[in-house]
């Protein structure tokens, strides 16, 4: 963008976290339909290379242990200290010279360096603070009341009755129940953590077919009642795609001896249309898991929660009526007509929702927000 360009929106998300990082994309390219120019930034670009190469092994180390995980949760802090000065500058330079004032935050953890700009520029910025979980996560936790000048957008909001306000997912409408396939997407998550390797045994001890997310090679365990699905190990959030974007993973499925043709997903996440076409998904609690699950209309069987904010997620699903836990529903023999209930409320739930729109942009048309 040039120095007479129109200032666009810049969209702030980060790759530890497919929660974080696919509601970024998909934003972006909600907006750049609307005709509103935008650009994605990702966190880990203005990290010290040194703290960004060690990602991968936290990431491998969380998958094999989820104990060590939930410490995790515990032990966030300000991020500050893994700043690289030089790319944080060159960021605000950029920022400054294409005069941009308008963000979306999926993370607290931008906070430090939307402070450094105001300061930098001398101008108030326009900040869409997104909460994606029914109480604050880790990342705005630990700046307690530093944030509390940006605008916050709460999409699960426990004190009100009903679910209220979605990100943009799809334009499809949801498959009727009774139409799809009986099968369910089991995962872990971005990074293929929690309970789910049990989940599967206990659903294929119960009769289920199951589509599965695999992470790691090991992960690929054949049976003929499941079929694996993986994002290109190759793919890294960070680093831009072909067409010079940040896009959303590669996507194949798993077949025994033959070699995976990873496909690029366009403007949907491919795992998204499993989802659409699923009866359930079983996974933990993640808020972007919750967002999946309302705009495919598809229910959640929640899994052991990744900390006091995914556990509030729950809560607040099962509340609406939109989901069950595992125990729960293992309990009740998985029985098939909880999750139609499910899928019930959620068809209606979706007649009164609206759409998350982008900063500066309420008025633009009154079914958005």
């Amino acid at each position: 963008m040039d120095s007479h360009s129109k200032p666009c929106v810049t969209i702030l998300g980060a790759g530890n976290s497919l929660g974080v990082y696919m509601p970024a994309v998909q934003l972006g390219i909600y907006l750049e339909r609307s005709g509103i120019s935008n650009e994605v930034c990702v966190l880990e670009n203005v990290y010290v290379d040194g703290v960004k190469n060690k990602v991968p092994a936290y990431r491998k180390a969380f998958h094999d242990n989820f104990a060590i995980a939930r410490k995790s949760v515990e032990l966030a802090r300000d991020i500050s200290d893994c700043l690289d000065p030089t790319k944080v500058q060159l960021l605000l330079e950029d920022w400054s010279r294409e005069r941009r004032t308008s963000f979306i935050a999926l993370t607290g953890f931008w906070i430090p360096i939307l402070e450094q700009y105001e300061r930098f520029v001398g101008t108030r910025l326009e900040v869409d603070m997104l909460h994606l979980d029914a109480t604050l996560s880790p990342s705005y936790l630990v700046y307690g009341s530093r944030s509390e000048r940006y605008n916050h957008i709460w999409f699960y909001e426990p004190t009100k009755k009903r679910f209220e306000l979605q990100l943009p997912m799809t334009d499809e409408a949801p498959i009727p129940f009774r139409q799809r396939e009986e099968r369910m997407v089991v995962h872990g998550g971005g990074w293929g953590i929690g309970t789910y390797p049990q989940a599967v045994q206990d659903l294929l001890e119960g009769g289920m077919e199951l589509d599965v997310l695999a992470y790691f090679d090991e992960d690929i365990k054949p049976d003929p009642r499941i079929c694996y699905y993986r994002n290109d190990p190759s793919w890294s959030p960070w680093l831009r795609n072909r067409r010079g974007e940040f896009g959303f993973p590669p996507f194949a499925q798993i077949q025994h001896g033959e070699t995976p043709i990873y496909l690029d997903s366009g403007t949907v996440p491919l795992l998204f249309e499993r989802i659409r076409r699923c009866t359930a998904i079983v996974s933990k609690p993640g808020g972007y898991s919750l967002m999946e699950s309302f705009a495919a209309a598809t229910p959640m069987v929640f899994l052991e929660p990744f900390g006091r904010h995914e556990t509030a997620n729950a809560e607040y699903w099962t509340k609406q009526g939109f989901g069950v836990s595992f125990t729960d529903w293992k309990t009740q023999g998985f029985n098939i007509e909880i999750l139609e209930r499910a899928h019930c409320n959620l068809l209606h739930a979706r007649e009164h929702c609206k759409t998350y729109g982008g900063v500066n942009y309420a008025t633009q048309n009154e079914s958005e927000v």
